[in-house]
């Protein structure tokens, strides 16, 4: 017997972003070292924002949106911005809930900019990518973008 093709949306849904995610996906072993790094680097973090002023994006998530972004090779931070509005292994990596807003591109760009100049997203890539050793380049799950990541490391050699 054929299955209807209904679209009615759900009012509430009961399912988490992390029970989307396979229990085996790279990504998973990728976001673990990436907290771990994140750790480690907290008081360097803590050092590029001011206590007075406006909340900005938490610096945990615009790293790990760049990681999004460069190893999952997406064209653009327009294109990264979009991504994270309907991709449920993006927002969960990032640590974006399904309810929350994605940030602007100038909210973002501004952020981005802050933890780049004070060094913290060399730092922090250079850091993961020691972590992983090579296996990121190997895995069909990801499609990593040198380009970007030498961009962002500056003058340090991150082997990937």
């Amino acid at each position: 017997m054929r299955g209807s093709d209904a679209s009615q949306t759900l009012l509430f849904n009961f399912v988490t972003i992390e029970e989307r995610v396979p229990a085996k996906h790279p990504i998973r072993a990728l976001r673990t070292a990436a907290a771990a790094v994140l750790s480690e680097l907290r008081s360097r973090i803590d050092q590029a924002y001011d206590r007075r002023g406006r909340t900005a994006i938490p610096a945990e998530q615009v790293l790990r949106a760049l990681v999004i972004w460069s190893f999952y090779d997406v064209p653009s931070e327009r294109q990264l911005l979009e991504a994270l509005e309907y991709n449920l292994l993006f927002r969960w990596f990032v640590g974006l809930e399904l309810g929350d807003e994605v940030w602007s591109r100038e909210a973002f760009r501004r952020n981005r900019r802050r933890l780049h100049d004070c060094g913290v997203v060399a730092e922090f890539l250079a850091r993961l990518c020691a972590r992983s050793r090579g296996r990121l380049l190997a895995n069909p799950h990801f499609h990593v973008n040198r380009t970007l990541i030498d961009e962002w490391s500056g003058q340090q050699s991150i082997d990937v």
